[in-house]
């Protein structure tokens, strides 16, 4: 497999790149300033994901009870003039609290656990648990 290379941004600053290969595990948390009630309802929301997620350009519901255990969407990206397909499964769900997802793409396989714990009233620690299995060469 050849060497793919990661590049990280937050709030659009570049904080880290490099080269990797196989798998790789990582950990990013934040604090958000509204309540876990509004965390939830926003993070849930299909429109809000474009958002935060980059080149979204639209999202096909596939199979199940969106939001739920074993609902499949499929997402599509347009990178570099190009469109992207990756395939979302839902592992786990017990929102507000936790989710978990799993994406297929030719690039490889990725799941991703969003832990949402209340701090206070008007606050919510955001924590991202993602697992890279690389099957292909990201660019």
């Amino acid at each position: 497999m050849g060497n793919a290379q990661i590049v990280v941004k937050l709030n659009g600053i570049h904080i880290f790149s490099e080269p990797i290969t196989g798998n790789m595990n990582y950990t990013v948390s934040n604090t958000i300033n509204a309540s876990l009630e509004d965390v939830s309802k926003n993070f849930l929301d299909s429109e809000g994901v474009k958002h935060w997620m980059e080149g979204l350009e639209r999202i096909e519901h596939i199979s199940g009870t969106p939001g739920k255990v074993g609902a499949k969407s499929d997402f599509y990206f347009l990178h570099k003039g190009k469109e992207m397909k990756i395939s979302e499964t839902i592992l786990e769900e017990d929102m507000p609290n936790q989710m978990k997802f799993s994406y297929q793409s030719p690039m490889g396989y990725n799941e991703v656990e969003m832990i949402f714990e209340k701090i206070d009233d008007s606050s919510v620690k955001q924590i991202n648990n993602s697992y890279f299995k690389l099957t292909g060469f990201m660019k």
